[in-house]
């Protein structure tokens, strides 16, 4: 009876007691966190008895918080090493991975935009992660992971093979940190860099003057992991150019830096901002005297029958159509339609196809010049290959040399001043035009400029041109004797001199032709023998040919002919239209 009133004391000693006093048993979501932190598990809460409740006693169980999530794995289990969470920060998702000893990382996930591209993207970084977990090499593939999350399409698949090579062992994991500018700079100028990002680099035509412009550079921005270049290396490695170097060709330099660096931000991501500032590429004042032909310089070109028939037409063309010279010298047969007169532009160095209507005298011409060199894989042939070839400006001012143009500004370099080049054939064709009339629309269809204030750097030229009434060029069938029947044989090799009388047709021209030149110059005129030689012999031997083996005399009207154009050209008094009405 005694054990009665100690049970009533203890029954009202446990109804007494409030219900938060009494410690909670550990929750299954309290151990699961603690073991994905890394940390040891929380040791487990000693086991109360029950109490015994009487009716209208406080309940001893827990409930839940407001607000807490139920978890979704058994009571007991634990968060397994690769999977993870997905998380919007500000604007952007991020993924949390338990990856065992390489922790619990957050990547970046620029790409998503919705909740399920990035759990999409989570299950894509668990299986990698997994196996590189399996295969022990998760501290070395952890910046593998980080390019998984940040890239896609064919970049995402290059993080795939690499992940499979590190987990056999036959790569190495590189942190993205050690790429080097050197290393970089060759994925954009081999074109690597344009197959893996196809929508945002475009591959470059003609890498090795890109090369160039990096060897005077990689001495001091090689080496450099391109997180850790800045704006002190870029400055230093300008300044460290050669003195010789022009100021355009520094500009050069710098702009390939800051878009090497550029690309280095974006697509490739491997740096988050470019370290060089807008306005860091230094200007070059273009206020340089460029030299242009006159119409009867281009006449004397023209009719220099001892330089090749081919580089003349390419002169001739290049002259009367404004087209950039590397991309005449790529020009096909099938870019031009005479039959209709017409030349199309696919390819070029804008990208900008471009189309026109031929002048009627280049089409007449490029008709008579396929009948005796008929064309191959390249409209302009010479004999080593397409023209203009690597020394184009320097056989251009051989030859305008040869011709008997010996105008002083067309071959000093000054402070002031540049020698002609052959890309100065445009220039030429510009400022004609203006002078005679043609609109800056008509010009930019052929010359490809894209805006009006490139032509207007033309027209103080232009001017000067129509003050003194210099005219047009002659037409190009014309002014060419081959392609007229008035010329000797295709191409001839023997020297000129400097006067008037060199430059005129006469039979003294036709004899010299088979003989060797004992003074030629060394690269320019050994290119123009063998165009004389080679390429055209075969394809006009049974025209020209008896004339060179046993050169004749030529009637009196011819030679009565060739004297008055002498007298034509150099009376400054005659008209420059009539001038090439009596060639």
């Amino acid at each position: 009876m005694t054990d009665v009133p100690q049970r009533r004391a203890r029954a009202k000693r446990s109804a007494s007691f409030p219900t938060s006093s009494l410690p909670a048993p550990a929750s299954t979501d309290r151990r699961s966190r603690s073991s994905r932190s890394g940390g040891r598990p929380a040791p487990a809460a000693p086991a109360v008895a029950p109490f015994a409740t009487s009716p209208g006693a406080a309940s001893t169980t827990e409930r839940p918080k407001p607000g807490a999530r139920a978890s979704s794995r058994p009571a007991g289990d634990k968060r397994a090493n690769g999977s993870g969470s997905v998380r919007l920060r500000g604007k952007t998702w991020t993924a949390r991975l338990s990856l065992g000893e390489a922790g619990r990382p957050t990547f970046s996930l620029p790409t998503c935009r919705t909740e399920q591209e990035a759990n999409a993207r989570l299950e894509v970084l668990a299986d990698l992660a997994g196996r590189l977990l399996a295969a022990g090499q998760i501290v070395l593939g952890l910046p593998l992971l980080e390019q998984a999350a940040a890239r896609e399409g064919r970049a995402l698949h290059d993080v795939r093979l690499a992940i499979e090579q590190l987990c056999k062992g036959e790569a190495r994991a590189r942190p993205s940190g050690e790429i080097t500018f050197a290393e970089f700079a060759e994925l954009v100028v081999s074109g690597r860099l344009a197959e893996q990002y196809p929508l945002h680099v475009k591959a470059l035509r003609r890498p090795e003057p890109y090369r160039h412009k990096l060897n005077h550079v990689l001495d001091v921005l090689g080496p450099i992991p391109l997180p850790r270049l800045t704006l002190d290396h870029a400055d230093r490695a300008i300044s460290m150019l050669p003195a010789h170097l022009e100021a355009s060709s520094r500009q050069g330099i710098a702009k390939f830096i800051h878009r090497i660096l550029a690309l280095a931000t974006y697509p490739a991501r491997i740096i988050a901002n470019n370290p060089l500032p807008r306005g860091w590429i230094p200007k070059a004042d273009d206020n340089k005297a460029k030299g242009s032909l006159y119409p009867d310089e281009d006449r004397r070109l023209m009719a220099a029958v001892d330089i090749p028939l081919s580089y003349r037409i390419y002169y001739g063309f290049l002259i009367r159509e404004g087209m950039r010279a590397d991309e005449a010298g790529r020009l096909e047969p099938s870019d031009l339609d005479l039959d209709r007169g017409a030349v199309v532009l696919d390819e070029n160095k804008t990208d900008d196809p471009r189309a026109w209507a031929l002048s009627p005298d280049v089409v007449r011409a490029l008709r008579a010049y396929f009948a005796i060199c008929p064309p191959k894989e390249r409209v302009f042939i010479g004999p080593n290959g397409p023209l203009p070839g690597r020394s184009g400006a320097k056989n251009f001012r051989n030859h305008l040399r040869r011709a008997g143009i010996d105008r002083p500004e067309l071959f000093e370099t000054t402070q002031s001043r540049l020698n002609i080049r052959l890309h100065d054939t445009r220039a030429t064709f510009i400022t004609i035009k203006l002078a005679n009339g043609r609109t800056e629309t008509w010009i930019s269809d052929r010359t490809g400029h894209k805006s009006s204030r490139q032509i207007h750097n033309y027209k103080r030229a232009a001017r000067k041109v129509a003050e003194l009434g210099l005219g047009d060029f002659a037409p190009l069938d014309e002014a060419i004797p081959e392609l007229n029947g008035k010329g000797g044989p295709v191409g001839g090799s023997a020297p000129t001199s400097a006067g008037l009388e060199a430059r005129s047709p006469s039979p003294s021209h036709d004899a010299s032709l088979v003989r060797a030149l004992p003074d030629r110059a060394p690269s320019a005129v050994d290119d123009d023998a063998g165009q004389a030689a080679g390429g055209n012999a075969t394809a006009t031997s049974d025209a020209l040919g008896p004339r060179w083996a046993k050169p004749a005399a030529r009637p009196a009207a011819d030679r009565l002919e060739a004297s008055e154009i002498v007298e034509v050209s150099s009376d400054p008094a005659a008209s420059p239209q009539e001038s090439w009405r009596e060639f």
